[in-house]
Parts: C-alpha cells; structure tokens; sequence
C-alpha cells in the first residue's frame, strides 16, 4: 500500500471516537507505516501477526494480553478483558497488507469496529 492511500485511511478512521494507534504490516510483519510515533517493535508487530495468522488464542500488543475473539483469513478481533485496554481490530487489505488499529472502550463496540476497519481496508 502506498504510504498516501495509508495516510488517507488513518484520516478517515480518526474521524472516530475511539481510534488510538493504526499501523500497516507487511505479509512477513514488518511495520510499513504507523499513524503516529508509539511504541511499537518490529518482534511486537511480527509477533502480533504471527498469532492472527496461525490463529493463537490471544496476542500480545503493548505488554498486554487480548483475547482473540473473532480470527479468520480477512478479518482479526481481540479484547483486552482484564485490564479495559480496548481493543485490537484487522484486516487484510486489497493490497495484501495488514491493517491494525487499536481502539478504546467507546465509540463503538468490537464487532463494529472490525467491521469499519475491514470496509475501510477494502475501499
């Protein structure tokens, strides 16, 4: 994906209350692009797809823990329960990328947020 089109997703997405970081890995989970500078290692990112891909019980953003709750090819959604840490919402993109955010406990609910998040990948 280029760097304008990730620009102009992280635009329409901050237009909801709710959004906190947003940042694209590549197929091997390297970090392309982050919204804005926080704290995200490159052994954090690749670990983060690592268990959306081979579809792990729960993933680790943060130093964190977020329970998987939806994960398929497209589309990954995880909670972080314990501590109210919001949520970690994906997909992949037309461009075969990975489009994360995390988002906090308002706004909207998960399921509406990997919604929005895959519809705006998709775009």
């Amino acid at each position: 994906m280029e760097e304008s089109r990730f620009q102009n997703i992280c635009k329409e997405l901050k237009e909801y209350e709710g959004i906190e970081e947003i940042f694209l890995l590549d197929n091997d989970g390297n970090i392309l692009y982050k919204s804005e500078n926080f704290e995200l290692s490159d052994d954090e990112a690749k670990k983060l797809l690592t268990a959306w891909k081979e579809k792990e019980p729960a993933l680790t953003f943060q130093n964190y823990r977020f329970a998987i709750l939806k994960n398929d090819q497209i589309q990954l959604a995880a909670k972080n329960i314990a501590n109210g840490r919001g949520n970690i919402v994906g997909s992949i993109t037309k461009e075969g990328d990975y489009l994360v955010a995390h988002t906090r406990e308002e706004g909207m609910i998960l399921l509406e947020w990997s919604i929005l998040i895959n519809k705006v990948a998709w775009k």
